[in-house]
């Protein structure tokens, strides 16, 4: 069920009770059979203005000035949220045809502070949004993104999001909401490449446990990253600067299939073929410094230093 309904049926279920403890006064101390105190109860909420069906007594008004002061408000509120429903149902209709044109696109469970800066690193029209507070998913739709209001917890509001098609979800959820999202998302797309940032340490290998490809947490990777700066290490240098820099570089992992088994670097010719250049290979877990001979077996990983995105076939 839409969370935004769920406001609606509690003040439906107040307007009906309203409604019928009316119709039940008018009946008991007016002494009028059902039918027009439930008529006399309605038109009073509805400030339809007939006038008194019968003749009135003191009670009776006391009764209908308890209605005007509870009922009315009541109907007009619940009218309120009900069009407000219709109008965002429509609205919603509108996005997800949108979203049901995309593909190989990302998932951003989350739209916090987290979300907003990872956003900015992916293109627009490639990402759909998906947040449980509306006012964030308005917030993102201002700001130009396709965006789903819903639990990202939920299969419905995962399948609205096309996670049938999608090439990665990213979660920036607490972390139990990010691993119930993960494991959603698995079951409906067992190829979508997962990523979670952790907000607390201890809960790591809870995370894990649910298969996430890719585990962040900020407060560690920041340490690391100070530690490497402050003790000069070239390679954060590298990394930071390929991240940051004007030029779009992007270290690519490739791992190497039946073409590539058995052929040398120079042989395949990549940097010729397709402007990149394999600066490390990694096999069995042992790291290797390649070099035009280095020979490649099949299931070695290569890290691949790209302008732009590496090409899907290397």
């Amino acid at each position: 069920m839409n969370s935004a309904s769920i406001p609606f049926l509690k003040i439906a279920a107040f307007l009906l009770l309203v409604i019928l403890a009316g119709t039940a006064g008018y009946h008991f101390v007016e002494g009028w059979d059902w039918f027009d105190s439930l008529y006399m109860t309605v038109i009073t909420i509805t400030t339809t203005g007939y006038g008194e069906v019968r003749p009135m007594g003191t009670g009776g008004r006391a009764i209908s000035m308890l209605l005007m002061f509870v009922g009315v408000g009541t109907f007009l509120y619940a009218v309120n949220i009900f069009m407000g429903l219709i109008i965002e149902g429509r609205i919603d209709r509108r996005w997800e045809k949108m979203v049901e044109k995309m593909e190989n696109h990302f998932i951003l469970c989350g739209y916090g502070i987290m979300g907003k800066e990872i956003i900015k690193e992916l293109p627009k029209d490639k990402v759909v949004v998906v947040d449980a507070d509306m006012s964030k998913v308005s917030a993102a739709r201002e700001d130009g993104y396709v965006a789903v209001h819903g639990d990202a917890t939920d299969e419905l509001t995962l399948e609205k999001a096309g996670i049938g098609k999608a090439k990665a979800i990213i979660c920036c959820m607490s972390d139990a909401n990010n691993a119930f999202a993960i494991l959603t998302a698995k079951e409906l797309n067992p190829n979508v490449k997962t990523v979670a940032i952790l907000r607390s340490p201890d809960a790591e290998k809870k995370v894990r446990r649910v298969g996430v490809d890719i585990l962040l947490s900020p407060y560690r990777d920041a340490a690391r990253k100070i530690v490497s700066l402050l003790s000069e290490k070239a390679a954060a240098e590298f990394v930071e600067t390929v991240i940051s820099g004007a030029k779009s570089l992007n270290l690519e992992k490739v791992v190497a299939d039946d073409h590539m088994d058995g052929k040398t670097l120079r042989e395949l010719d990549l940097r010729r073929k397709t402007g990149c250049i394999v600066v490390a290979v990694v096999r069995r877990g042992e790291v290797i410094l390649p070099e035009a001979d280095t020979k490649l077996e099949k299931g070695d990983i290569l890290y691949v230093l790209c302008s732009g995105e590496a090409p899907l076939e290397l």
